[in-house]
């Protein structure tokens, strides 16, 4: 509403009246209109970005000359195909009307496109020397304050937004997996190196933990307004105040959004599990099987490589103690400085690599919420503006 509401003023201050509607309600229709085409283009160019550099990141070894004009052209093939799917996604109504999916889905995937950007150029600035000198590293490290950013004011559109603070934990998490990881690998039990890979692990979880908090900080922001606007400087009698005041007064947990979603939309766990829901249900299934069909595939995927790192001994080993390992390698494995992966032939498994656990991730948490906690028939707008991976 706020950049509707400054775009409209701007119009009407600097364009002559004859050439506007003759309203001023007119005039915001349009205006929205406008603003959220603008944002759908800006999106989809995002997208094609994001796809890009994962697919570079993922086909990135320390063994790699640069790459060919061949290999360029199925990066682009990939994100130009990535792309065009997210712009006849089926919740297309909802980025062409005077919605907020598409600034949503502008600032969220931009978020991502900034920090797939950065992920790759930190990774070659390890594998090619060259490149580090030629470019530095000062402000390729500092790429995680754009994505933050943007993240946080996604949240502030939407309130789904944030699970993006998902990603950077999940981030945090891989690389302190990554440094024990390493150093089982180098067999160090010592005191002393335990001490260190300790401290670095609780820095590690300390910083990604305040980057996800910042990204939250929105909708944390707009229930602290909500009970302060209400409930402590409202002039009102104590009686004519909202019944929530008392609930926000007694729990410190309170949140204002999740009671006005639980008492006059009934969202909630299995909730909306009735009979005449059925049809929301069919319409949201080709949505939610995609989805999970998509984590699926990555799940199938990364077992595949674990097995294929452990040899053919574990193919039938399912345990777990198995599936323990398998985890803990797909966690380090996903925010290694350089993911060693050997060219394939087929593009689309560039993909499913390593380092998009975190989309993946977030794209199964989605469906999740959208099949047991939201109304159903949200999901395909819901994931269609939040999840990258489902169009890959």
């Amino acid at each position: 509403p706020l950049i509707i509401r400054f775009t409209t003023g701007f119009l009407l201050k600097s364009i002559p009246r004859n050439l506007l509607p003759s309203t001023y309600e007119a005039t915001i229709a349009i205006t929205a209109v406008i603003v959220n085409m603008l944002a759908f283009a800006i999106a989809a160019v995002s997208l094609y970005d994001l796809t890009i550099f994962v697919s570079m990141r993922n086909n990135l070894t320390a063994s790699k000359e640069d790459e060919t004009n061949t290999k360029t052209i199925k990066y682009c093939d990939i994100s130009k195909t990535t792309a065009e799917l997210f712009c006849i996604n089926p919740a297309g109504v909802f980025f062409t009307s005077a919605y907020s999916e598409s600034v949503f889905a502008m600032l969220t995937f931009a978020g991502h496109a900034i920090a797939a950007r950065g992920l790759y150029y930190n990774a070659l600035l390890r594998v090619r020397s060259e490149f580090s000198n030629q470019y530095g590293t000062r402000l390729v490290s500092f790429f995680w304050v754009p994505s933050t950013l943007l993240w946080a004011l996604a949240s502030y559109v939407r309130s789904n937004g944030t699970f993006s603070s998902i990603w950077w934990m999940l981030i945090g998490i891989g690389q302190c997996s990554s440094c024990i990881y390493t150093a089982m690998s180098a067999k160090r039990n010592n005191s002393a190196c335990n001490k260190v890979m300790t401290v670095k692990c609780v820095l590690i979880l300390c910083c990604y933990g305040i980057l996800a908090l910042a990204i939250a900080a929105p909708v944390f922001y707009h229930d602290k307004r909500g009970n302060r606007f209400h409930c402590v400087e409202s002039n009102s009698p104590a009686l004519n105040k909202p019944e929530w005041c008392i609930q926000a007064e007694d729990s410190a947990t309170f949140s204002l959004y999740a009671y006005v979603q639980r008492k006059h939309w009934n969202v909630g766990l299995l909730r909306y599990y009735e009979v005449k829901q059925i049809p929301n249900f069919i319409l949201a299934m080709p949505i939610l099987l995609l989805s999970f069909g998509a984590a699926t595939c990555w799940i199938a995927t990364s077992w595949k490589r674990h097995i294929t790192r452990s040899g053919p001994g574990c193919k039938k080993c399912i345990n777990l103690k198995n599936i323990f390992w398998w985890t803990f390698q797909a966690l380090s494995t996903s925010s290694a400085p350089v993911d060693n992966i050997s060219a394939v032939s087929n593009p689309s498994q560039l993909l499913l690599g390593p380092s998009c656990l975190p989309y993946y991730a977030i794209l199964a948490g989605f469906a999740l919420v959208g099949t047991f906690v939201a109304h159903v028939q949200i999901s395909t707008r819901l994931i269609c503006s939040s999840c990258p991976a489902l169009y890959w």
